[in-house]
């Protein structure tokens, strides 16, 4: 490691930013990008320089933002009364074709089963 670089141990990286350590680690597995970037410091604990840091800041913020963009169980319910409303317009349809479907095959029938009258030559 160079002297010019500010480094971070990964437990301070966390209590800055208001994350537990497990979850830093659980979004690690997800960004191996940002697990290439940890540096291991002569004590043995994971560091951050000022490039990881802010490439883990920037994912804090995408994975807050997708995050707080999850459906609410409200938006679910209303999806889901849509869904049977439509539902039951459908299945109103089906038995409306049905019953024409019906009404065809026996106009269908009458017409089949009367004799054809013979044509008269002259």
């Amino acid at each position: 490691m160079t002297k010019h670089r500010k480094y971070l141990p990964v437990s301070d990286f966390c209590k800055r930013n208001g994350i537990r350590n497990y979850k830093f680690y659980q979004i690690l597995g997800r960004h191996p990008e940002l697990a290439r970037k940890l540096k291991t410091n002569s004590a043995g604990k994971r560091v951050l320089d000022e490039e990881a840091m802010l490439a883990a800041k920037a994912i804090l913020r995408k994975e807050k933002v997708e995050g707080d963009q999850k459906p609410k169980p409200t938006s679910a319910v209303i999806e889901i009364n849509t869904f049977a409303a439509q539902n039951e317009e459908l299945s109103k349809e089906v038995a409306k074709l049905k019953r024409e479907n019906v009404k065809l095959k026996k106009f269908l029938r009458s017409k089949n089963s009367k004799p054809e009258k013979p044509k008269q030559t002259s």
